[in-house]
């Protein structure tokens, strides 16, 4: 499960009881901090979600919403909130309510790359497989030009066992964008996975120059050129594994 990002905005639409929610949270913003900008409410969220203490997250995030209600990020971090706390208690509600906050996100802001991988993994994880390939094909379609959403379906692919469409999807990507790093390094891995050590460790490396804050990228290169010298292949592992109504999809899936 990925993160809530730092950097997001608002969300009470959607929450039952939105009324005496906008006024509660009204009020507290008079009372407390009402100079702080989404952002920071975000910020805020963010290290409450990143320690467990998640009703308290949800409630700095909607925080953030009262002072942008179209901040796609804030709706992003709500859903990745109630993802968890739905896989974590088995809850079906808060599942459904975080289904509903992805596809907000996506009205704001429809190429965010975050929350179409976070929803397809809930539509993976709610048995909804062919719906999560459906969002991630028809964001691809939609958006030829766009490498992201080529790796986000590559993602999927490879999680799914077919390692074959992984590939042809990955290599689309860094054609269509051959500065994007995680394209690179998301083909590295595959690459690696197979066997393919070489291969694997000249695209790790493109990746890791392309974007030298992937801090766990030098360990993973040196590994490799340890294994090229002494002449002992990585083992083949899967990497980056990954595991969501109509009304509520928009017609995305």
């Amino acid at each position: 499960m990925d993160y809530p990002r730092r950097n997001s905005t608002k969300l009470f639409t959607i929450i039952t009881n939105r009324s005496i929610l906008w006024v509660f949270i009204a009020l507290s913003l008079l009372q407390t901090g009402c100079g702080i900008t989404a952002n920071g409410w975000n910020a805020e969220g963010v290290k409450l979600y990143e320690t467990g203490h998640f009703p308290e997250a949800i409630e700095r995030f909607q925080y953030a919403l009262g002072t942008d209600e179209q901040n796609a990020d804030a709706y992003y971090n709500m859903a990745v909130t109630y993802h968890q706390m739905g896989l974590k208690s088995n809850d079906q509600g808060f599942l459904t309510e975080s289904e509903a906050l992805y596809n907000r996100c996506l009205d704001f802001d429809g190429d965010h790359t975050d929350c179409h991988r976070g929803l397809a993994v809930l539509l993976a994880h709610t048995d909804r497989k062919d719906k999560a390939l459906s969002l991630l094909n028809n964001w691809a379609q939609d958006k030829p030009h766009l490498s992201a959403a080529k790796v986000e379906l590559a993602r999927l692919h490879q999680e799914l066992g077919d390692i074959q469409t992984a590939r042809i999807q990955l290599e689309k990507a860094c054609s269509i964008d051959r500065n994007d790093a995680r394209a690179w390094k998301a083909l590295a891995a595959l690459n690696e996975s197979e066997g393919r050590t070489e291969i694997a460790l000249a695209q790790y490396q493109r990746s890791y120059l392309l974007d030298n804050q992937q801090t766990q990228l030098p360990g993973r290169i040196a590994s490799l050129n340890q294994q090229i010298r002494t002449g002992v292949s990585s083992p083949n592992v899967n990497t980056n594994p990954r595991v969501a109504n109509q009304n509520i999809s928009r017609g995305r899936y």
